[in-house]
């Protein structure tokens, strides 16, 4: 368990400061890491409806050749 700590301790401290300084760091009064959460999310959101609109829309060609 020691051992581990001693592995994990740097880790956290980097992470202690990415947090302290993504909240300080901000662009016209906006936080960045709220802009970059927001794109990441809206870059996720568009991917997946992009994928189901592709597959109903290979469906429907695929029903209409059908005949």
């Amino acid at each position: 368990m020691e051992l581990m700590n001693w592995f994990i301790k740097p880790f956290n401290k980097s992470m202690i400061w990415l947090g302290e300084t993504g909240d300080k760091v901000t662009f016209f009064g906006i936080k960045v890491y709220l802009v970059f959460f927001f794109v990441i999310m809206s870059y996720t959101i568009f991917i997946l409806i992009d994928g189901v609109y592709e597959t109903g829309y290979r469906a429907g060609i695929e029903s209409v050749n059908e005949n």
